[in-house]
């Protein structure tokens, strides 16, 4: 019990009281005994009061699951009171069925802010009592550090509240210094006004009040620190990063929020490393600060298994586990694929380092709405096709033109690199300005439709195009030309290319008088001055010539908000200037600021203009996709359903996930509606691909079920997979042996505009082997193919994925992640083994022998008889004097086999037991089978199906709770590997 005056927060008793609640035993065996353990403010003695047993999984408040997705409502297993969260809370299957540890730590909390009717949700409570206990047990390493938390909530949970509950409870136990890590300064004001509606008034200032070398004077309080500062120092060498340790003393609390932005941390080769990744790592060392307390909070921490190197503190790898450093866990989980990706967030949860729910997707209780998807395909008109196919021509012409003067120019050998790498970064931004260009028709058309349907809009972009506008205006300056004349499309990104990179400097080869090496100098005239290539310089001014009549569309976001009006649009982008149409047509070059606002107070403004229903429209950029809320919420007067556009996805599924979360939060009127629109270009699955490849790894790693952000449909996109790096070989070898593609008269030379054939030693074309599974380099480069060509080598490519998969599923050796045991009764036989128990956090792994109960399928006579395309076979070796045995065959999909490239005609076979059992190829079904009448087989199939039952028993052994603790064991001969969850019949996952 602590007794300690506090006037920092105003009228609380002065008193910190721990949480009174229920904790239950997590026994196997299902009974849960129940004591209430409350604090007094007295003497502080401790009252223990029976209570009656729970059923495993019961929970009145929140019922049973949600249907979703395999949405369940979020659960607090061993705990129970604080005040009902204001959303509908859920958390996949894959995490529900996993209890964490019980409790064992109590937090020193103000009553008032965690007794029902307080202003800390039960969830958030949970979040805040794990983070005391997981920081109060220590990693298996020499430096007995302490370990950390992972928040993984997703938006509308309330993070800020939990981070703060943290920062408090640690206030109350005497450790007052916490660096709070943001992605932007801006989001202090969110931290304060959370303080402000909790009542909390701990002293909070930006590190940006002090310069690096500068003592923080701050002597109690929170220290509010981007990324981007982290890094920082001094023009005398002082570290940020120095400061603040300093700062914070031995027992410091570090939370990282949205710590996602360290991501890019690579323990195998930190030179490759981001210096964010790198400080993050540095401020966390268990060496250096064994004893600081560490909250990572993120909802997308990770789309990548390797995006987890930053999470140090989570006792992942390292002395104590399966793995001795972060590479071999990595590559281990790696190779297990989406399914082990799963068990990581699983058992972090099950060792009580991880929590994750989410707002639901599903019908909102008071509204009656669920959260809508629609898909709008934008069709390119005859004038779009043709722009895109001269634009996709001249990015042919500057790649030829340039090899050949690298080639003219002698410096092929060390320049290369560099030009090609500018080339195609540059054709990556300009191709997807000009395919969200196309897209404004329908943008607009769609907008107009919700505006009548009395919806306010959200419009999300990548980019803005303020480089290149001002480069643009610098040029008019210069050259006084009127603004009417500028060209704003992407087409000045080409000319730039060619004006500033293209090569037609002449260099000679030299031996180095030292090292004895050939290197390569520029050639000078006899007065230092650079000689030119005249050939090269030829051909860049043809490529000048060219695309000077070479037509794009103006980048849409201009055409947005001068179409529906400034007055009508709210802009919460990272521009500051913007051109605004005039009554007479002409432009003007204006500041997108408002008349007394500061300009760093934009967004803000217009936000509230948002929010204030003053605009119904509102466009956001990257800027405003962390921390602004633009949600129906209750509180403000805009409570219009909200209609959310991705006209453009974003480059990573982190960013796309923080994007759809400004507009669906807790303490909303309605869900959002989401809306996304493609082309029907085959290299914007470039982008689409990409996006559903982390969101498929971020659902397992953040959630544990890779389902659980399947937005939109955009899953059907997720190629960038191994079975889509294996179509992709499988294209690459047929092109390159001579195999014509359907509707595409030379695929070679499709290969060859692209940039991906190179010389072999013999003087071939060829693709190196390393590059024929690169999946994100086949989409980038098939954007520089003119439409037709694009589409007719998409569809090809995707019809070998589709192979690919389906023989892969036929063989049983597809990567379904985790799956669920479907019977229509599982019971446990017996009582489960006890394989493993953590020591440092309780966390136990058991071994179940569970009693199935699974229905029978068997396939009738009559229905295969009447079903197209089914015939019957006797198998060879039988009749006569061996019982006949018999199958029913139809021919199936064409399948492609990823180890050969080899296609085929498969059948699809089917026994008494059950239609489609297996799948055979032609030569297979021929070699064991002969084709029979279906009389012939009809006397004998119907007696075999007579003899089936109903119903058939069998015994799944499964290994439950935290499984990394175990990952290198041997399984038991009866067991395989694969990741499955069962649902007993009390309800209890497994």
């Amino acid at each position: 019990m602590l007794n300690q005056s506090h006037p920092e927060f105003g009228d609380t008793s002065a008193t910190a009281v721990a949480f009174t609640g229920v904790f239950t035993n997590n026994s196997p065996d299902g009974g849960a005994k129940v004591s209430v353990i409350t604090e007094t403010e007295g003497d502080g003695n401790k009252t223990a009061v029976p209570s009656a047993a729970l059923t495993p999984g019961q929970n009145e408040r929140n019922g049973a699951g949600d249907a979703l997705m395999g949405e369940n409502l979020y659960e607090c297993h061993h705990l129970t009171g604080g005040a009902k969260h204001p959303g509908r809370i859920v958390e996949t299957p894959g995490l529900a069925n996993i209890k964490p540890p019980r409790p064992t730590y109590r937090p020193r909390l103000p009553k008032k802010i965690i007794e029902n009717g307080g202003e800390i949700s039960e969830i958030q409570l949970e979040r805040i009592i794990y983070a005391g206990q997981a920081h109060e047990s220590l990693l298996s390493c020499d430096a007995a550090a302490r370990a950390g938390i992972s928040i993984g909530d997703g938006t509308g949970v309330g993070k800020t509240t939990t981070l703060l509950g943290i920062i408090l409870d640690n206030w109350f136990s005497g450790r007052r210094r916490t660096v709070w890590f943001s992605v932007k300064s801006d989001l202090i004001k969110a931290v304060r006004d959370e303080m402000q509606r909790l009542k909390i008034h701990i002293p909070i200032q930006l590190v940006g009040d002090y310069k690096p070398e500068e003592e923080i004077t701050l002597s109690k309080g929170i220290v509010f620190c981007t990324y981007g500062s982290l890094i920082a120092k001094s023009r005398k060498g002082h570290r940020r990063i120095d400061q603040l340790t300093k700062w914070l003393g031995a027992e410091g609390i570090l939370i990282f929020d949205e710590g996602h932005k360290a991501k890019n941390f690579f323990a195998e080769n930190e030179r490759t490393s981001t210096q964010t990744g790198a400080a993050v790592v540095e401020i966390q060392d268990v060496e250096k600060f064994p004893d600081y307390r560490v909250i990572y909070s993120s909802a997308t921490a990770a789309s990548d298994v390797r995006h987890l190197a930053y999470m140090i503190r989570l006792g992942l790898w390292g002395q104590g586990t399966p793995f001795a450093d972060f590479a071999e866990f990595a590559r281990e989980i790696e190779e297990g694929g989406v399914g082990a990706m799963e068990m990581v967030a699983r058992d972090l949860k099950a060792m009580g380092r991880y929590f994750c729910g989410s707002l639901s997707m599903g019908v909102d209780e008071e509204s009656g709405l669920g959260v809508e998807y629609r898909e709008v395909v934008h069709r390119l008109t005859p004038h779009q096709r043709e722009m895109y196919d001269n634009m996709a021509r001249a990015w042919q012409a500057i790649l030829q033109k340039t090899e050949k003067a690298l080639a003219l120019t002698n410096s092929e050998k060390f320049l290369r690199r560099f030009v090609v790498n500018n080339f195609w970064a540059e054709h990556q931004r300009c191709t997807k300005a000009i395919i969200t260009a196309f897209k404004v028709p329908t943008l607009l058309r769609e907008i107009e439709r919700a505006i009548g349907e009395q919806h306010s809009i959200i419009v999300s972009i990548t980019s803005t195009g303020e480089a290149n506008m001002t480069r643009q205006m610098a040029r008019s300056a210069d050259e006084e030309e009127a603004i009417s004349d500028l060209d704003f499309s992407p087409r000045e990104t080409l000319t730039r290319l060619v004006e500033n990179c293209f090569p037609t400097a002449l260099y000679q080869e030299v031996t180095d008088e030292v090292t004895e090496k050939t290197k390569y100098e520029p050639l000078l005239g006899e007065n230092g001055e650079q000689i030119h290539s005249k050939a090269a310089l030829a051909l860049k001014q043809e490529l000048l010539d060219r695309l000077a009549t070479l037509q794009l569309p103006e980048h849409p976001l201009d055409q947005i908000i001068n179409y529906f009006g400034a007055e009508n649009v709210a802009e919460m982008t990272g521009r500051k200037m913007r051109l605004v149409k005039l009554s007479n047509g002409d432009y003007a070059y204006r500041p997108r600021g408002i008349a007394g606002i500061p300009q760093r107070q934009t967004n803000l403004h217009e936000l509230q203009n948002f929010q204030g229903k003053r605009k119904r429209i509102a466009i956001m950029s990257e800027v405003a996709a962390t921390g602004d809320n633009l949600h129906s919420d209750k509180r403000a007067i805009n409570q219009q359903r909200r209609e959310h556009i991705a006209a453009e996805l974003k480059w990573s599924a982190d960013k796309q996930l923080q994007d759809f979360g400004r507009s669906h939060r807790s303490n909303q009127v309605s869900p959002p509606v989401y809306l996304l629109i493609y082309t029907e270009l085959g290299g914007e699955k470039r982008f689409s691909t990409s996006i559903a490849r982390r969101l498929a790894n971020t659902g397992a790693l953040n959630k544990g079920d890779r389902r659980a952000n399947q937005i939109g449909g955009l899953e059907k996109f997720n190629l960038e997979s191994k079975e889509g790096r294996a179509a992709l070989k499988i294209v690459y070898d047929r092109i390159l042996a001579g195999f014509q593609i359907p509707e595409l008269d030379d695929a070679k030379l499709a290969l060859s505009d692209m940039g991906l054939l190179t010389k072999s030693e013999s003087g071939e074309q060829t693709i190196q082997e390393s590059e024929k599974q690169n999946i994100v380099r086949f989409f980038n480069r098939l954007l520089s193919l003119e439409v037709n060509r694009q589409n007719a080598l998409f569809e090809y490519f995707y019809k070998t994925y589709t192979e690919t998969v389906e023989h892969l599923k036929a063989s049983g050796k597809y990567d379904l992640g985790m799956e669920d045991i479907r019977a229509k009764s599982v019971k446990i036989k017996r009582e489960p083994q006890l394989i493993h128990r953590d020591a440092a956090t309780g966390a136990t792994t058991h071994l179940y022998e569970l009693e199935t109960i699974v229905p029978t399928t068997p396939a009738h006579f009559n229905d295969l008889e009447k079903a197209e395309g089914f015939y019957f076979y006797r198998k060879l070796g039988t009749g006569e004097d061996v019982a006949s045995e018999f199958v029913a065959a139809r021919a199936s999909l064409i399948h492609t086999d990823p180890e050969t490239g080899e296609s085929y005609q498969t059948y699809a076979v089917s026994r008494p037991s059950g239609r489609n059992l297996f799948y055979l190829d032609e030569s297979e079904l021929s070699a064991r089978y002969r084709l029979v009448p279906k009389r012939a087989a009809k006397d004998w199939w119907n007696g075999e199906v007579e003899k089936i039952p109903p119903f058939i028993n069998r015994t799944v052994f499964l290994l439950s709770g935290a499984l990394i603790p175990v990952w290198r064991q041997d399984l038991p001969a009866y067991m395989k590997k694969r990741w499955l969850r069962a649902l007993e019949k009390a309800k209890e996952r497994l």
